[in-house]
């Protein structure tokens, strides 16, 4: 389906908006109006375009999720690459950058960890085959790192980005 530029830009307004209002508060607690005001737009137009704040990040999600799909997909073999990806792609997108903050959605935030827990999974496999790890330490291992990993990139965030997704992979992958 093709969109008119000026439906493009508009939201593209309201997406930034969001992003603005996220480093303030919570996504629970930002309304539509402030939504509206912070994009400099009126309400019936933001709902020419969405039905409310959670029809915005869902569709916006939607999109995002096909995308991090095919990275994880696509750089299975190479887990480095993957981490390098999507430091990548959360320098490009600042929403998504703001939605995995703690204001942000708990939506998002579990389709990630859950992606990088079963690259991990996969990838402790292979990496330390030879320890005999019962059932229940892989799986408490696999959670304790993909929360320790998904840490690091909510300071990365905080902290402005600094360290490019090459320096945040190698570092990661040390804590292995």
């Amino acid at each position: 389906m093709f969109e008119s530029n000026k439906r493009q830009k508009t939201k593209a307004i309201i997406e930034n908006a969001m992003v603005q209002l996220l480093k303030q508060e919570s996504f629970d607690h930002i309304t539509t109006v402030q939504l509206a005001q912070a994009a400099g737009i009126s309400r019936s137009s933001f709902y020419t375009h969405y039905k409310d704040k959670y029809d915005m990040i869902e569709r916006y999600q939607q999109g995002l999720f096909h995308q991090l799909e095919y990275i994880f997909s696509h750089h299975q073999e190479n887990i480095k690459t993957a981490i390098i990806e999507v430091f990548k792609f959360l320098q490009l997108e600042p929403l998504l950058a703001a939605l995995l903050t703690e204001n942000g959605t708990k939506e998002i935030q579990n389709f990630l960890r859950h992606k990088l827990q079963v690259m991990l999974a996969e990838d402790l496999q292979d990496r330390f085959s030879s320890r005999i790890y019962s059932q229940f330490e892989k799986e408490y291992s696999t959670v304790y790192l993909t929360n320790a990993f998904f840490g690091v990139c909510q300071i990365w965030i905080a902290r402005g980005k600094k360290e490019s997704p090459e320096q945040i992979a190698d570092f990661l992958l040390k804590m292995i």
